[in-house]
């Protein structure tokens, strides 16, 4: 089924369209949930989580609306937001164990070396994420892993846009100087 009909199933609560979104998008919510979940909770609890966001896409399939994004979009977006709001009642803020390991991994047929040097590249950008401070961590983690608006994320963390802005700026450069080996002269100059 396409995106039009299966948006059609579920507006006409066809259980065989809830079923096909099931099958159609069941990986990329699992690993979204997982992910924000790491850290926090039982395995049972990233399984649940998922499950809701394919309740929540049955309960809310008439406020879907193509023209602004399509169907898996707008479906990881309720499973970014069941899986924050389930990891806030877990009593968990968001953690910096985002990278996980099954994330990206080459295919069975990929060479071990690329393999390897994917784990590497995972392990350097873990690494060079933990030695920002709390707060960079967060507006990194929020901004670029979960898609969160700056404006948002000044507000929810009580910053003004200006020093979100700045703070993500400065964690930009520093990560870039860590992970490219650069001199903050030569970030400089590579930012011109």
């Amino acid at each position: 089924m396409n995106d039009s009909d299966l948006t059609h199933g579920l507006r006409q609560r066809d259980p065989t369209a809830l079923a096909a979104l099931v099958d159609a998008f069941a990986d990329p919510v699992y690993r979204l949930v997982r992910r924000i979940l790491a850290g926090a909770g039982r395995p049972e609890d990233v399984e649940e989580c998922a499950n809701d966001a394919f309740v929540a896409a049955w309960e809310r399939i008439d406020r879907f609306d193509p023209a602004r994004a399509p169907l898996r979009t707008w479906l990881l977006m309720l499973a970014k937001y069941e899986a924050l709001r389930r990891r806030r009642e877990l009593g968990h803020g968001p953690e910096v164990g985002w990278l996980d390991e099954a994330q990206d991994l080459p295919g069975a047929d990929s060479p071990p070396e690329e393999a390897l040097t994917r784990r590497e590249e995972r392990q350097a950008i873990q690494t060079a994420l933990d030695e920002l401070p709390p707060l960079e961590k967060q507006l990194v983690y929020r901004r670029y892993f979960l898609g969160e608006r700056v404006d948002r994320l000044a507000a929810a963390l009580g910053l003004t846009r200006q020093a979100a802005d700045n703070r993500l700026w400065r964690a930009r450069r520093f990560l870039r100087e860590k992970l490219l080996g650069l001199s903050v002269v030569e970030v400089a100059e590579h930012e011109q």
